[in-house]
């Protein structure tokens, strides 16, 4: 319990006229050497982890106080007693898992309470009774299943509530009872699986409607009235898989900005459309479009859409169109102008595009051309000039890369010859030494002259058989090479 005394300022902390900083000083418990005086304390990260009964009581003059990143996890219900000048108030990032419902009646005048990144599970039915000046209240991060019915009453003036990053899976209708200058509203990353905007009619004054990544698949309205104060609404990372009706949006005359982007949307409806007479962004990626006759009424409002949007707006069935550009879609494939099946077909036989040569009509042919039908066989002379046209082409082709081939060559040869004299050298003179070799062995061939080959060729008949033996002597033929003939 700290005395009014005055004292100097704690020891470790730093002082700044009336603020006190002592943070990052791994204290359990808050120095008794605070100046009564104080206007500001800092008490954060550090490791304290209980306030007790009267823990302030002196400092009734200070305006601000911040605990967060602490361990604290037990507060008393008076322990904010004698400092009702507090008008800012930080216990964000602890480990609190309830508050008494008396804890904040003695800070009146709070303008901002943090009570984020807590243990939150429910809060009392009375929490923040009396709590008439708060301009901003911060709950984001607890675990909270539920809210009170009524519980935000006497919280006249709150401009921003954060409730986002909880477990709430559904909202009473008076839950916002008495919020008539709510401006901000944060409900994202909860488990709403439906949103009726007729739970929001006592909002006259909120603009900024966060629904963004709950588990919504429907949203619908309930109630005829008017909400013109609502100019941005975001229920992007949601389950959305088509709207009610028209009413949906038609109660929100002057929204603004709408983000759809990650819903499970195939098309929107003309009557939706419609209603979006005020927005200047609008944002649709991320979707499931079916690039049907059913889409050409948002192509159409989309191209006469004269605010910002998301130009990534792509086609994920039929399968054909896959990856493609919604918009580019419906151009390129007259989507809205032909038959489901026909769209098929076009998608299936459209050639991929070549180059063709316009064929001319001479001046005194009176008919008119003929357009060509999609699957029919062309006349034999087309063909015939589209062949001669990709013969020459692939003739050019072929040139073209045969001369690149050479040319590339060359460069590399002329690139080693200059950052590799030596070895260019080396090269030169083995060449050199093999033609030398070459043309030795074809001058010694052509001096060593041919083998002579002599042979008799001699077949006696029986007569000349005998002469021979009687007489010694016959004819026979002599042949050499170099047909050589004699007789002997």
């Amino acid at each position: 319990m700290l005395s009014s005394a005055e004292r100097g300022c704690p020891k470790g902390c730093r002082c700044e006229g009336k603020m006190v900083y002592c943070e990052s000083q791994k204290l359990q418990e808050i120095p008794s050497s605070i100046s009564a005086g104080c206007l500001g304390l800092s008490l954060r990260y550090n490791s304290l982890q209980k306030l007790k009964y009267n823990q302030f009581k002196g400092l009734n003059q200070l305006t601000w106080l911040y605990l967060d990143h602490n361990h604290i996890s037990n507060i008393d219900e008076n322990a904010f007693s004698g400092i009702r000048r507090l008008k800012e108030l930080i216990l964000s990032s602890n480990r609190i898992s309830y508050f008494l419902n008396n804890t904040f009646r003695p800070v009146t005048n709070l303008r901002n309470l943090d009570l984020s990144y807590n243990q939150l599970q429910s809060l009392g039915s009375e929490q923040f009774r009396g709590l008439r000046k708060l301009l901003s209240l911060h709950l984001r991060s607890n675990s909270l299943r539920t809210i009170p019915v009524r519980i935000f009453q006497d919280c006249r003036n709150l401009e921003l509530l954060d409730l986002g990053y909880n477990r709430i899976r559904s909202l009473a209708r008076n839950v916002f009872a008495g919020m008539i200058r709510l401006k901000e509203l944060h409900l994202e990353h909860n488990q709403f699986s439906k949103l009726n905007l007729a739970l929001f009619p006592r909002l006259v004054s909120l603009q900024n409607l966060y629904l963004q990544w709950n588990k919504i698949s429907v949203i619908g309205q309930t109630m005829s009235w008017t909400w013109s104060s609502l100019q941005r609404l975001d229920l992007s990372g949601n389950e959305i898989e088509a709207f009610s009706g028209p009413s949906v949006f038609q109660c929100v005359p002057n929204l603004q900005r709408l983000n759809l982007d990650s819903n499970k949307l195939t098309f929107i409806g003309q009557e939706i459309l419609d209603s979006w007479i005020s927005l200047n962004d609008i944002s649709l990626a991320g979707n499931i479009w079916e690039c049907s006759r059913n889409i050409c009424s948002l192509v159409n409002w989309l191209k006469s859409f004269k605010g910002l949007r998301e130009n990534t707006i792509i086609c994920a069935s039929p399968k054909e169109l896959q990856g493609v550009n919604v918009i580019d879609a419906v151009k390129n494939y007259s989507i809205c102008g032909k038959s489901t099946t026909e769209r098929f077909e076009l998608a299936r036989a459209l050639p991929k595009p070549t180059f063709k040569p316009k064929l001319t009509r001479p001046k005194h042919d009176s008919k008119p051309p003929v357009p060509p039908t999609v699957g029919a066989p062309e006349s034999s002379s087309e063909p015939e000039h589209d062949t001669e046209h990709i013969s020459f082409h692939k003739i050019i082709a072929g040139s073209v890369a045969l001369f690149l081939s050479v040319l590339v060559i060359l460069l590399v040869i002329y690139v080693s010859w200059k950052r590799y004299p030596a070895s260019m050298k080396q090269l030169q003179q083995r060449s050199l030494m093999r033609r030398h070799r070459k043309k030795k062995r074809q001058s010694l061939k052509q001096m060593t002259p041919s083998t002579q080959e002599f042979y008799v060729d001699y077949k006696p008949t029986n007569t000349e058989t005998s002469e021979m033996l009687l007489n010694g002597t016959g004819p026979c033929t002599y042949n050499k090479s170099g047909s050589r003939e004699c007789e002997v």
